[in-house]
C-alpha cells in the first residue's frame, strides 16, 4: 500500500518518538508527506481559577515548551532530516482532537505509540491509542518500544 500523507501523533514521550521515527521512515521510503501533531491538553478550565492575563501567560509558556520540543525532534530522530515534514498543534482532549484531524485532514495513515504519558489515567479512562484504534477513519499503525 502506498501512503501519500502520514499523520504521526506525539506527546514527546519515548513511545511517541518511536512512532514518529517509524512514520518518518515510511514517509522517506514512499515519498510521503509527513505531519507530526501534538495535542496540548485543554486548559480552558484554568480561567475559572486565574485571571485572563495569567491564563495568557500559561498558554504562552505551553506554546514555547511545545515549540522547543518540536525543534529537538530532528536531533532525537535523525531520519527527519532526510525529508520534509511539518509540525501541527491542536488544543483539547488528545484522542478527540486526533480523530477530528484524521476526519478533516487528507491522511492515509496515522502512526502513534502504544503508550504515552497517561500513567494511571490510562488505566482508568482507556488509552488514547486504543480509542483512536477503535474510531479511526483511516489505517492505524501503533508502535511499541
Amino acid at each position: 500500500m502506498s501512503y501519500k500523507h502520514i499523520l504521526s501523533l506525539t506527546d514527546f514521550s519515548e513511545y511517541s518518538k518511536k512512532a514518529v521515527e517509524e512514520a518518518a521512515t515510511i514517509a522517506r521510503c514512499q515519498g510521503s508527506k509527513l505531519t507530526i501533531m501534538h495535542v496540548a491538553h485543554d486548559q480552558s478550565q484554568f480561567q475559572l481559577y486565574i485571571n485572563e492575563n495569567q491564563y495568557k501567560d500559561i498558554k504562552k509558556k505551553i506554546d514555547v515548551e511545545i515549540e522547543e520540543k518540536f525543534s529537538k525532534l530532528e536531533e532525537e530522530i535523525p531520519v527527519l532530516k532526510e525529508l520534509e515534514w511539518e509540525s501541527y498543534v491542536r488544543r483539547g482532549t488528545p484522542y478527540i482532537e486526533s480523530l477530528y484531524e484524521m476526519e478533516n485532514g487528507n491522511y492515509d495513515l496515522v502512526v502513534l505509540g502504544s503508550h504515552g504519558e497517561g500513567g494511571f489515567k490510562r488505566i482508568v479512562h482507556g488509552s488514547t491509542a486504543g480509542k483512536i484504534l477503535r474510531h479511526s477513519p483511516i489505517s492505524v499503525l501503533i508502535t511499541k518500544i
